[in-house]
């Protein structure tokens, strides 16, 4: 009798696992399904990362609710579809239910895509202001781009306004096909070697209007006017010649470089606000916002 029991038991446990095994394979079809419609069917920027959050039923009888969200350079956008329980009929669009957006509701509202600080090593890179700031801003850029020549005029002016509110930290983003914006990042990068007081005199005066002027120049003798701007700021220049001929300036934008990169930083200028990702110049009073000004 006991033997029987055991056996019955033993049964149903096995059914129930085969079961399960079915209606989860039956759950990752439909998934996959959602995944793969809105991949053929929308016309998604390059480099979008398609999601999923969650399954559950779906107010449209027969149907589930599977909720995606599309990662992008800067934003999650969460979206809805409905797929029918056989996975033949796909539905891609919004459903109102008297009156009421229902699609909407269940995706909820984009939001901005995340970045874990660790990922961003700012140990490594030249910083201003306090280190426990209400705002940190990581800003990837490049002293041959006119948008964040614009972007930092704009960020010193909120540094000035707000000096104990933002920490702002620099890193450096030229692209690999423009030797010109590599050579001047490397030679700000050197400027970090010497001191981080250093590196921001050299930095402010490639953002400037003269600096700007001369960046198209000759390479060594825009090196001669850094060295004679460190003489005169009174600065050990033999490191800063030490950092260029050792190639540290070199190793440092490439340790830079390969942040952006990990992180999906695509142009400049780049930023991580308090761990959000914006791509391109800050959008006005944004980092108000983020003090509650």
């Amino acid at each position: 009798m006991s033997k029987k029991i055991l056996l019955r038991t033993a049964y149903l446990i096995f059914l129930s696992f085969f079961l399960t095994a079915q209606v989860f394979a039956q759950l990752n079809k439909i998934t996959q399904i959602a995944i793969e419609t809105v991949r053929i069917h929308m016309r998604l920027p390059q480099g979008t990362e398609v999601k999923f959050i969650e399954k559950k039923e779906s107010p449209i009888q027969g149907f589930y609710s599977v909720k995606l969200s599309l990662v992008g350079l800067d934003r999650e956008i969460p979206m809805v579809v409905y797929v029918d329980k056989t996975g033949e009929k796909v539905i891609l669009g919004t459903l109102y239910i008297r009156g009421e957006n229902v699609t909407k509701k269940e995706a909820g509202e984009p939001k901005p895509r995340k970045v874990v600080p660790a990922l961003l090593k700012m140990e490594k890179s030249p910083f201003r202001g306090p280190a426990q700031a209400k705002v940190t801003v990581v800003e990837f850029s490049n002293f041959h781009c006119s948008y964040c020549v614009k972007s930092w005029k704009n960020m010193k002016e909120l540094l000035e306004k707000y000096p104990q509110d933002i920490k702002y930290v620099f890193k450096h983003f030229p692209p690999l096909s423009q030797e010109k914006a590599r050579d001047l990042s490397e030679m700000v990068a050197a400027a970090q070697a010497v001191s981080n007081e250093a590196f921001w005199v050299v930095h402010d005066f490639f953002f400037s209007d003269e600096g700007q002027a001369l960046i198209d120049g000759d390479k060594d003798r825009l090196r001669l006017r850094i060295e004679i701007i460190l003489i005169q700021k009174g600065f050990n220049v033999k490191a800063f010649q030490t950092a260029l001929n050792t190639r540290y300036g070199k190793t440092r934008v490439e340790e830079d470089v390969t942040v952006g990169n990990r992180i999906g930083v695509r142009r400049t200028p780049s930023a991580v606000v308090n761990g959000n990702f914006v791509v391109g110049l800050l959008p006005e009073n944004t980092i108000e916002r983020y003090l509650g000004k």
